[in-house]
């Protein structure tokens, strides 16, 4: 299918991309954004996570990667990776929207021993069965992801999205294709994105990774110009900068500690490199946190 304009690629649908967060997941209910957008979801797309849709009540209008389709309640629906979407969804719709991380995702498939599980595919699937255990699932997440922060909270909601991917695999059809049907330049990125997620920490230089890659530094940037509109060195900065937020929101480590293991040998280039990207020090971002979310590091 072909498109006029560029399709957006968006972190949350309504939203200027504001980069890598450090929240691994983001849930709330269908009809929040659905209103808000007067029931007309555009096409757009999301690159460093996966969506999952629960439709319980109402019906909608589907195109998934160029696919039109006409889904009714009750209905599970999972966007992967890039995929591009949109919606047209009835006036009375009811469900649940998820948004999961790559990196929970990750943790799944090391944990399904799958490389690619269906939470991490582009499929629709009727919930015929085991309805109200998927609902009493969606309500548990719904419930944790809205407590205040605890030390345990990210732990339960990793928990939780584990127990809806084993769900996912106990009920989705046999013949679901798990495999991408991406184009080259998409695979080209997930792939990058993976070898990002594993050596964040080793500061590779692009061409590294391209080398890897079997392709040209330029064509990767090429590539990441042209699905995110960010250069290669950005993406791997932001995976840098991802970690270094959440080494500085969950846990007590002092700002040398998480320099070194994030692999920089110097904590004041750090301190630089964090102060480049988000205009606050390391420290002033985790008084930040604390001042505006009450979210204080594990043990403190």
């Amino acid at each position: 299918m072909k498109h006029q304009n560029p399709i957006p690629t968006v972190h949350l649908y309504g939203q200027k991309d504001p980069g890598v967060t450090p929240d691994l997941l983001h849930c709330e209910p269908l009809i929040i954004r659905s209103r808000e957008h007067k029931f007309k979801i555009k096409p757009h797309r999301h690159h460093g996570l996966s969506q999952i849709f629960y439709l319980k009540r109402g019906y909608g209008e589907a195109n998934i990667d160029g696919d039109p389709t006409t889904v009714k309640a009750p209905c599970l629906i999972v966007i992967g990776e890039m995929c591009i979407h949109d919606f047209i969804w009835s006036s009375d719709v009811e469900g649940t929207v998820l948004s999961v991380a790559n990196p929970l995702l990750e943790s799944i498939e090391k944990a399904l021993i799958k490389k690619q599980p269906v939470i991490r595919a582009t499929v629709i699937m009727t919930v015929r069965r085991e309805q109200s255990q998927l609902e009493s699932i969606l309500d548990l997440i719904h419930s944790e992801y809205n407590h205040a922060p605890a030390d345990s909270r990210a732990l339960v909601l990793s928990s939780l999205i584990q127990l809806l991917a084993i769900w996912l695999e106990r009920n989705a059809p046999a013949k679901v294709n798990t495999t991408s049907q991406q184009s080259r330049s998409a695979e080209y990125f997930n792939q990058f994105i993976s070898l990002i997620n594993r050596d964040f920490n080793s500061h590779r230089k692009v061409e590294s990774y391209a080398c890897e890659l079997g392709i040209t530094a330029p064509y990767l940037n090429s590539v990441c110009q042209q699905l995110v509109e960010k250069s290669a060195l950005q993406m791997v900065h932001e995976r840098v900068l991802l970690e270094a937020k959440r080494s500085l929101i969950y846990t007590v480590q002092n700002i040398s500690e998480i320099a070194y293991g994030l692999g920089f040998t110097d904590p004041a280039y750090f301190t630089r490199f964090f102060r480049r990207l988000t205009g606050l020090s390391p420290k002033q971002f985790r008084e930040k946190q604390v001042a505006d979310n009450g979210i204080r590091p594990a043990g403190s």
